[in-house]
């Protein structure tokens, strides 16, 4: 791999070499793609007062010249925004906004103020230079303290705002209670306007996935409604690839067969990913009445994730939505499964093409992502009965297994370790295991007056994932913003194993909220320890609830409100002869046992149960007037 050199990368901003500026920055997104948590101090020539700095004011002083690097060049009108450099610039626009995150202002907005529409009533709006919009596609990100109406933008320029709202409301860590109260406002005024984007093809693709996905942790009631926009978008792509339904009237179903036939799109089933953990056993079992069968994109299962259907085929490879969605519709039509379920829906562009395409009598989306899909072609969702919570957050009809009816699995990735009570120590140490994206601001805010009321001293240790190093410096400087200083550490990614010690070592957990902890939870429990959660009305907000019920928890640590879930903490926190006998009882009872006992081969009956009643319907058109 080419390597990166922000010296070089300054120089080719200085002469205008643009387009080697932008071939630039692919090697450096490919980087932090590759290794999310490299040495930003390595990618600087090593003059000598920069070598002498610790490792974090090397990281400093490489966004630090980054982000002024980036400002000058971007707003520089001598940077000509062709399409194509548009389109490149577009799909690195999340690295370039988490560079401007990761400054100590958060933003580019010294610059971003040229290219705003002007905001007094008096004037009437219009963009200051012809490319203004571009510009602040790239430049404004959620971190700004410019007041943007997005309202005006559209009347502006209609493909500039999509792109730039869709951008925003689809950010992993949108960071302070600022940019999430942004991203929730655009997300309502998105959800309304995104029907009227006449052309998929202006819309960045990479950017309306992360929309798909990262909507979920939104607060907002209507979180979800955007994904009716998206997917009426999707059908319209599938519309110009040429791929329609398959009607169940078109052919015979192969009546030689023994089984009838499941096809199974795993997003990914790879060793100690979280869908592997929590849907291969009833996978596996579903094969007392299904043909089994996973089409798999390239690298997306392992021989241990192969060996739980009846026969797996890899889709081809280089990945292309289009070909893939094609290979699959072609399988479809010649082998006639009887099911089409997908695991998940979400994490992958695949899986929400695929949710807006009738290839079965019966479709039906597992909750890897726990969220509905809002496509009319997924028929059911299937949730264990404890996960419900209001069955109105459901677009789709449920089909509500036993809460036995879906039992994890242990992480392959697990080593032997012996849980233990650490010895009494002076300040209470906390986890907070839980990816990038669920550490929203009302969470962080819980977290303060957390730390504020115990009354004895307590620790937070956020033990983080699905970040790069970038992100990591924006997470830093919130919680610098929200926690006292000495009250907290960030440890990032960790191999599994190590971090499963590092649970070990602490005194309890705290679960996130709105968007709870499935995994976590199960981490948690492994190593005996005890934990606040929250929950909701939302499935991913009932999870953990229902996890802490079926381990034996007492009701207390599962709180309705964000005070109940504050005092339940502090209680945890302060109360070490209480802490420790809980989780004495539950390393003795082995509570997290109970989470991998159930009826795997529940979900199997269930379904063929569901597909012996199902009357044939046909499909609804693709477009609907």
């Amino acid at each position: 791999m080419p390597s990166f050199s922000l010296d070089r990368f300054e120089s080719c901003i200085d002469v205008g070499a643009h387009d080697e500026a932008i071939r630039m920055l692919h090697v450096l997104d490919a980087l932090l793609r590759r290794w999310p948590y490299s040495d930003l101090g390595s990618l600087m020539s090593p003059a000598p007062p920069l070598a002498a700095l610790p490792a974090h004011r090397q990281r400093e002083a490489f966004v630090d010249r980054a982000s002024a690097a980036l400002a000058t060049w971007l707003s520089d009108p001598r940077l000509e925004l062709t399409a194509a450099r548009m389109q490149q610039l577009l799909a690195l626009r999340p690295l370039i906004w988490r560079v401007f995150a990761a400054t100590p202002s958060g933003n580019a907005d010294h610059v971003t103020s040229k290219f705003l529409p002007p905001a007094s009533d008096q004037e009437r709006a219009a963009l200051p230079r012809s490319d203004a919009a571009k510009r602040l596609c790239l430049l404004f990100n959620s971190e700004s303290r410019l007041t943007l109406d997005i309202r005006a933008l559209w009347e502006l320029d209609r493909h500039a705002a999509v792109s730039l709202c869709i951008g925003i409301t689809g950010e992993l860590f949108p960071g302070s209670a600022l940019a999430h109260a942004r991203r929730e406002n655009w997300l309502e005024w998105l959800a309304v306007h995104i029907d009227e984007i006449d052309d998929p093809s202006h819309v960045e693709a990479s950017a309306l996935w992360a929309l798909y996905m990262h909507c979920t942790y939104a607060r907002g009631a209507q979180r979800h409604a955007v994904k009716r926009g998206i997917n009426t978008l999707v059908r319209a792509e599938l519309e110009q690839f040429g791929i329609t339904d398959i009607s169940p009237a078109d052919g015979e179903r192969h009546s030689a067969r023994t089984r009838p036939l499941m096809l199974v799109i795993p997003e990914r089933l790879v060793k100690g990913h979280s869908i592997a953990r929590t849907h291969s056993r009833t996978l596996s079992a579903a094969r007392q009445h299904f043909e089994v069968v996973a089409l798999c994109m390239p690298g997306s299962i392992d021989e241990e994730g192969q060996s739980i259907f009846d026969r797996t085929y890899d889709l081809p490879s280089p990945i292309d939505i289009a070909s893939c969605v094609r290979h699959i519709r072609e399988f479809a039509q010649q082998e006639r499964p009887d099911v089409l379920y997908m695991p998940s829906v979400g994490m992958a562009p695949l899986t929400i093409f695929l949710s807006n395409l009738r290839l079965a009598p019966l479709q039906i989306a597992g909750l890897g992502h726990p969220a509905t899909t809002h496509a009319s072609r997924i028929d059911y969702v299937s949730v264990e009965d404890d996960f419900v919570g209001d069955p109105s957050c459901f677009s789709e009809k449920l089909l509500r297994l036993p809460k036995d009816g879906q039992p994890y699995q242990p992480s392959a990735l697990l080593e032997t370790i012996t849980p233990r009570i650490p010895d009494a120590r002076p300040r209470a140490h906390i986890a907070v295991a839980a990816s990038m994206m669920k550490l929203h601001p009302s969470f962080l805010e819980a977290c303060r007056r957390i730390v504020e009321r115990s009354e004895s001293i307590v620790h937070l240790h956020f033990l983080t994932s699905g970040s790069t190093v970038l992100t990591l410096m924006h997470l830093s400087r919130i919680l610098a913003r929200t926690l006292t200083s000495g009250s907290y550490t960030i440890h990032g990614f960790e191999p599994y194993a190590q971090y499963v010690n590092s649970l070990n070592q602490m005194d309890m957990f705290l679960s996130p909220f709105p968007f709870g902890n499935t995994n976590g939870i199960v981490d948690a429990f492994t190593v005996g320890l005890p934990g606040i959660c929250k929950t909701g009305q939302e499935v991913f907000e009932r999870i953990d609830g229902a996890l802490f019920a079926r381990a034996w928890m007492p009701g207390w640590m599962v709180a309705d409100t964000e005070e109940e879930y504050v005092e339940a903490a502090v209680r945890l926190a302060t109360n070490r002869r209480e802490r420790e006998s809980l989780r004495a009882s539950m390393i003795e009872r082995n509570v997290v046992q109970r989470l991998f006992e159930g009826r795997p081969e529940v979900f199997g009956e269930m379904v063929l149960d569901l597909l012996n009643r199902q009357a044939p319907v046909e499909p609804p058109p693709l477009r609907t007037a």
